[in-house]
């Protein structure tokens, strides 16, 4: 992909960030105290997938690394996906997360680049 294709990826991916973060304060005074804790550790981890897409995006030099972090986030994803639904007894996901989330992920391990 061209440099101005991944810089664009990184400035929405910010974008995305901005816009799911800005209603995080009405939320987090809304929950019970005891779901407080939940919610900041899920922020959280959502931050830093964030950031690990935007590293990718504007830093080249570190693709191979933050890819690979992408591709283990996305197969524990698709176990969690799997596992879920199993439990639910909703196989309706299945499909679609072995046939084409869990072979991306495990590329995007295996391989550290998009193409």
């Amino acid at each position: 992909m061209s440099k101005t294709t991944w810089n664009i990826l990184g400035i929405l991916t910010i974008v995305a960030g901005i816009l799911l973060f800005m209603p995080a304060p009405e939320r987090f005074a809304a929950l019970p105290p005891e779901q407080r804790p939940t919610f900041i550790a899920g922020g959280v981890l959502i931050l830093a997938v964030l950031g690990a897409i935007a590293s990718t995006c504007f830093f080249p030099q570190s693709r191979p690394v933050t890819l690979r972090i992408l591709g283990a986030i996305g197969i524990a994803s698709c176990i969690f996906t799997l596992i879920d639904g199993a439990h639910q007894g909703n196989f309706s996901r299945f499909a679609v997360t072995l046939g084409f989330w869990l072979p991306g992920s495990v590329y995007l391990v295996v391989k550290g680049k998009m193409t």
